[in-house]
């Protein structure tokens, strides 16, 4: 019992829930971002709720948040439970602490909110709530539960078939968009048509845009060297620049994720050099395992997906045309999701972040700016990619991403982030596609049926 009134101070006084360490350190941040993944609705629902995201990406902070808002409409302390699950051994003593705290909660007819905080480290958490919902039933409970491994949590998840209560029951938490970035740092643009990335409706904010193209340029280069985390957002914004312990950290909680799936460190650092070396070409799985130490394409792979559905890296299939869908067989594309894991990860390998191109990295944030605006699967991790493709011809000309929306709406994105656009750049889109976008690094064109503006426009108006 000790240990469930240290995890829940809110039971004995429920104004200390402003002591709990997430909770300070808010206070003493310049910027504080709080996602409204869960609304009043939803809390109100019987659910099991999953929340999904990168490890340090703040999905703790965001329970606690809720914890907070929860005791604020007078819920009653004790019917609010809290359990982080890093030591827990198995679901049989999950069920245990659970039924603990359950036999103590104030008001037996008042709602309950469980909120399990890193479920996927104890073997079989499903077993546990399925035995919860399966003897005590789901009325008036809303669960929560939180994971950083994709796999681990839809594993799980699949095997409460009946018992989740609610139709889209998965919250997925990722880094800030450059969106989110600016207006979170102090630049908000009203836009018309926002989210919109059709060519017309783009053509309609233009002028809005080339107004605040130096600013938004300006923002872009701090977002490239913060990305969309907190810690690392904070700290460059106090301080000019990230501590050296954030990159430690994080560097850390990358490691943990990999061990967990009992992959080794060293192969994981010589696959992340290898990527890196490859950022934005096309590769086949079998050239990528070769540069990676000559390890298995099938350990190559296993590796690539662990990365993938632990919200690290993204990888991208070729669009066959014919059959509107990836081509498994064919070379790939791999970026790292946000740009902060490019410098998390050059020191992880050693190699100066320098050295890495900043058009390769533009392009793959484009491409995350895509994935996490269109794709509807991710919550499941990063290996269930199904709209967001990359195109080449037979003739070997290419497109970095085309968008397919539907089985006859393609929108093609070429990334050419340089001084000058020539009249070839157009060629693949025109010739093909007929419509689309050109992302730039400074020119503005809307005159026809392919938009071109610049890299920071563009991510602005994906949101």
């Amino acid at each position: 019992m000790d240990d469930l009134l240290l995890q829940n101070p809110w039971w004995v006084n429920r104004k200390n829930i402003e002591d709990d360490v997430k909770i300070k350190r808010l206070k003493n941040r310049r910027f504080i971002y709080e996602p409204r993944l869960f609304g009043p609705s939803d809390l109100n629902r019987d659910a099991v709720y999953t929340l999904r995201g990168a490890r340090q990406v703040g999905k703790t902070t965001l329970v606690k948040l809720i914890i907070r808002d929860l005791l604020s409409k007078e819920v009653p302390p004790r019917n609010i439970f809290y359990y982080s699950m890093d030591l827990v051994k198995d679901d049989k003593e999950l069920f245990d602490i659970f039924m603990t705290w359950y036999r103590t909660a104030d008001d037996d007819r008042g709602r309950k909110y469980i909120l399990f905080d890193e479920a996927t480290y104890v073997k079989d958490w499903e077993k546990a709530v399925k035995h919860i919902v399966d003897t005590l039933g789901l009325e008036d409970k809303t669960f929560i539960l939180t994971g950083s491994s994709a796999i681990d949590l839809r594993k799980g998840s699949e095997r409460l078939p009946g018992r989740r209560g609610v139709s889209n029951p998965d919250r997925l938490l990722l880094p800030l968009s450059f969106k989110e970035f600016c207006r979170l740092t102090g630049l908000d643009i009203g836009l018309e048509d926002e989210g919109s990335i059709e060519p017309g409706d783009i053509s309609k904010s233009l002028s809005e845009l080339k107004i605040f193209h130096n600013e938004l340029d300006l923002h872009l280069d701090k977002y490239l060297i913060c990305g969309g985390f907190l810690e690392s957002i904070n700290s460059f914004f106090d301080k000019g620049s990230i501590d050296d312990e954030i990159f430690e950290r994080y560097a850390s909680v990358i490691f943990t994720e990999i061990e967990k799936a009992k992959k080794s460190r060293n192969k994981s650092k010589d696959i992340f050099s290898s990527i890196l070396d490859s950022l934005g070409s096309r590769i086949s799985w079998n050239r990528l395992a070769k540069k990676s130490g000559g390890i298995s394409t099938n350990t190559l792979i296993d590796y690539v997906y662990t990365f993938s559905d632990s919200f690290t890296l993204h990888y991208l299939e070729h669009l066959d045309l014919n059959k509107m869908s990836g081509s498994t067989g064919k070379e790939k594309k791999l970026y790292f999701f946000d740009p902060f894991y490019y410098h998390v990860i050059s020191r992880i390998i050693g190699q100066p972040y320098i050295k890495i191109g900043k058009s390769s990295i533009i392009e793959g944030l484009i491409g995350a700016h895509l994935i996490r605006n269109f794709e509807s699967g991710i919550y499941q991790g990063f290996s269930n990619i199904d709209r967001t493709f990359y195109w080449k011809s037979s003739k070997g000309k290419e497109v970095d991403f085309v968008l397919a929306r539907s089985s006859n709406e393609l929108l093609p994105v070429e990334v050419k982030y340089q001084n000058m656009i020539n009249p070839i750049d157009y060629v693949p889109i025109k010739n093909t596609f007929k419509k689309g976008v050109v992302v730039s690094k400074n020119t503005f064109d809307a005159s026809g049926d392919i938009v071109t503006l610049p890299a920071s426009s563009f991510l602005y108006i994906l949101g």
